[in-house]
């Protein structure tokens, strides 16, 4: 028989002691709403911690998406990509020589190393 399998276990937030419902037949982890929210936060953070990789994939494909989704709304002199903060490339010449998804990457791969670089210390260590 497993333990503690209908008596009281400790709320793996607050770490009160609670009565499971037995409809959760052992699943049930935290005590009340409150910590059960604190809990989904908590497992949240550490998902989004492991799989950092996956908004910034999405995020890029999302950003190509929408600039072909313009392309083809307007003409090519028209097509503008999203505004850019830093820095500031000619991404008018980049979209009409190579086209408009190689210039959303360019300057999505040029924010990330500038970004990147921004908090390392010149010169060399």
């Amino acid at each position: 028989m497993a333990k503690n399998s209908r008596g009281k276990r400790p709320c793996s937030i607050c770490r009160k002691w609670f009565l499971p419902d037995v409809r959760q037949k052992g699943r049930q982890k935290t005590c009340s709403p409150d910590c059960q929210t604190e809990r989904h936060r908590r497992q949240c953070k550490d998902w989004n911690k492991k799989n950092k990789a996956y908004f910034k994939n999405n995020y890029l494909s999302t950003k190509i998406e929408k600039a072909v989704d313009q392309k083809t709304a307007s003409d090519l002199s028209g097509a503008s990509l999203p505004p850019q903060i830093k820095p500031v490339l000619p991404i008018e010449i980049i979209a009409t020589e190579y086209g408009i998804k190689p210039a959303v990457i360019v300057q999505y791969l040029v924010t990330q190393i500038i970004n990147q670089t921004r908090g390392r210390s010149t010169g060399f260590t």
